[in-house]
């Protein structure tokens, strides 16, 4: 069973490291006007590339890590855990979705494509198909929320742990009011933001892959905390 805890917690240690070096490769992190994004991709289409490839190892990763938290969390009358595992179930695969987005958009600038022809795919894929992948991208990150909880209610990680989401939203809120103060990109705030759930993420992770099950009270089949 310590084995079985450790690999839950690396993949999903890993899974949070590509997650964000994914993102840190994309040029245009909250970026939707398709012509901008056609132009930043077509700059670096290679780094374009191999974010697509890590954030789909990122999405197998947490899916590896999924049927392991369903034993210690989503099998228990644990209300946050049932959560936890059911969003992120949804989330990995809007995050292995929103990855073929990013490859479809290196294809897009190949040499070769005429990018003039493409740009009605791309602001069509930036609106009315973007409202097919919404819902699993909330999923993905309300399941990240949700976990974090349940890690710390049932003493995995410390509190702080969720504290994390609440100083991305201020962050968030913050920039948005201030509309990006001269020298604040908002591919920086979004880095940020993303950085920080990432590093929720990891937290756990790491917390999971060192400590065995005797360590971790309530992350058992028969457990029960509570909602």
């Amino acid at each position: 069973m310590q084995g079985r805890n450790r690999f839950i917690g690396w993949t999903l240690f890993g899974a949070a490291v590509c997650f964000w070096t994914s993102w840190a490769l994309m040029p245009g992190v909250g970026v939707t006007d398709a012509s901008r994004i056609l132009s930043l991709v077509g700059a670096q289409p290679q780094r374009v590339l191999l974010s697509s490839v890590l954030q789909l190892l990122s999405a197998a990763l947490l899916g590896m890590a999924i049927p392991g938290l369903a034993l210690r969390l989503g099998a228990s009358k644990y209300l946050w855990g049932r959560a936890a595992v059911t969003l992120l179930a949804v989330g990995a695969c809007g995050d292995a979705a929103d990855a073929i987005y990013h490859q479809l958009a290196y294809e897009m600038v190949r040499p070769g494509i005429d990018q003039a022809a493409m740009l009605p795919v791309m602001q069509r894929m930036q609106s009315a198909d973007l409202l097919y992948l919404l819902p699993m991208i909330a999923a993905f990150l309300f399941g990240c929320v949700a976990l974090s909880i349940a890690a710390t209610r049932l003493g995995v990680v410390s509190k702080w742990n969720p504290s994390l989401y609440v100083l991305s939203v201020i962050i968030a809120v913050a920039a948005n009011g201030l509309h990006l103060a001269p020298g604040v990109s908002g591919r920086a705030v979004g880095l940020i933001c993303l950085g920080l759930l990432s590093l929720s993420l990891a937290w756990i992770g790491l917390a999971l892959g060192r400590s065995g099950d005797a360590d971790m009270p309530g992350i058992s089949m028969g457990a029960s905390l509570g909602p």
